[in-house]
């Protein structure tokens, strides 16, 4: 697995991790109405996606920053979706 040295600048790349994920938490809940489930599987595609792009040859590897701001995007949806 190739592991990308990446910052944490939220450049445009960091924007679409954060914002796919918040958007696959309210897309997982449209379908299951339980926020843990959603929760769970918003954060497994996240990460599935990280770990497909540390194999792929198309792809420059895999990023934890990239994971801390898929996951940063559910949390802040799932607070967001409690607290309205």
């Amino acid at each position: 697995m190739k592991i990308k040295q990446d910052t944490f600048k939220f450049d445009m790349d960091k924007q679409a991790h954060f914002g796919v994920s918040f958007g696959l938490y309210y897309f997982f809940f449209t379908y299951t109405t339980d926020i843990l489930v959603s929760l769970l599987f918003s954060v497994l595609v996240g990460l599935g996606f990280e770990i497909y792009q540390g194999y792929s040859k198309k792809h420059s590897g895999f990023s934890v920053a990239d994971i801390i701001y898929n996951i940063s995007g559910v949390i802040i949806a799932v607070i967001l979706h409690i607290n309205v």
